[in-house]
């Protein structure tokens, strides 16, 4: 039989490898007495790459022998919006309605409303064909993605039913601050019951968060020429769910020079963007191919390092009027490769 000292030692050894297997095991002690004594010699074996028997009770030398060793993971632990909810205030005995905003018959985009004309997406819905926020004190609002997804968007207090009519129910809905971490990130699973728009939102049945996404791209946009966005925060800002309306605007309005800088490199890559959506399109390009905009010289460069786009700036040097043709843009370009010497030192080869 091995010293006590010595089996402490052993059990610290395999309460290790246990947590780095399974991180998300609650309790290591009962799940490891619970796979048994070959589960328990299996990540010894892995932990030291010998066979050690520890002396608990029902367990001896020469036992172990022969054995097939099975392993049987901890059930992972879910995150609920419950969960979420109610650890930021919203009270859990209150009585509360989850909604998922999607209309299907294709008269209305209720993500571009929300995106765009946010006082229109609460209107729509305030605005109700039947008493759905009767006897509610909150609504939890997501709206609807691909499949039975969806997506958190707020929590709203229900003050009163302003005014009933023959076909609308119109209710005083005033939004409950507190929430504005989870907003456009959370994204759950709505169910099965995929048509059922509106449920209530009990403790008992918890909406299970598939992931939460990193914070939309915020900041706001104040001038041409003052600024640089860093690749990272170009994707957000062109593949978030709710992009800013100012940026999009801004750059689809114009033509223009822009420079990308290697950042780790100093190097630089000058392109121009002309065309119908401006800027906005050309740069859109760059975060939907991981950074290479269908250029070849970058396309090489990111061929033989994925990531390396991380380390991409892109900043505007020239606005220009989309009216301009095609060649007109370009010579601007042109001149300042020259002036930048980007064909010579950088990542333009023409």
């Amino acid at each position: 039989m091995q010293s006590e000292q010595t089996e402490a030692d052993e059990l610290e050894v395999l309460l290790n490898v246990y947590r780095r297997r399974y991180p998300h095991a609650e309790d290591p002690m009962s799940n490891l007495f619970g796979f048994g004594p070959c589960g328990l010699l299996s990540l010894l074996r892995e932990a030291q790459g010998r066979e050690i028997v520890f002396s608990y009770p029902g367990l001896e030398e020469g036992v172990l022998d022969g054995c097939t060793y099975h392993f049987k993971e901890a059930p992972r632990p879910v995150l609920s919006l419950q969960e979420l909810l109610y650890y930021r205030g919203l009270p859990p005995q209150a009585r509360t309605k989850l909604v998922r905003h999607r209309d299907t018959s294709g008269a209305l985009d209720v993500h571009e409303v929300y995106r765009n004309r946010y006082a229109d997406f609460l209107d729509y819905q305030r605005q109700q064909g039947n008493p759905i926020f009767h006897k509610c004190d909150y609504v939890v609002a997501c709206l609807g993605e691909s499949g039975s997804q969806a997506r958190f968007v707020g929590v709203y207090r229900v003050l009163s039913v302003e005014r009933e009519t023959d076909e609308h129910y119109y209710y005083q809905l005033t939004e409950v601050p507190g929430f504005e971490e989870l907003k456009d990130r959370v994204l759950i699973e709505w169910g099965k019951a995929a048509l059922s728009w509106h449920q209530w939102l009990r403790p008992d049945t918890p909406k299970v968060v598939l992931e939460i996404q990193p914070k939309p791209f915020s900041r706001p946009f104040t001038d041409y020429l003052d600024f640089t966005l860093s690749f990272a925060e170009l994707q957000e800002l062109v593949g978030s769910q709710s992009p800013r309306d100012d940026w999009r605007r801004m750059l689809s309005a114009v033509a223009g020079i822009y420079l990308i800088l290697d950042s780790f490199t100093g190097q630089q890559y000058i392109g121009s963007a002309y065309g119908e959506g401006g800027v906005w399109q050309r740069w859109s390009v760059y975060a939907k191919t991981n950074g290479h905009g269908n250029n070849v010289a970058l396309r090489s460069l990111l061929a033989t390092a994925p990531d390396h786009a991380r380390h991409f700036q892109f900043t505007l040097l020239m606005t220009l009027p989309k009216s301009m043709t095609d060649h007109e843009v370009w010579q601007h370009e042109k001149l300042f490769k020259r002036k930048l010497g980007s064909r010579a030192f950088g990542l333009n080869l023409n």
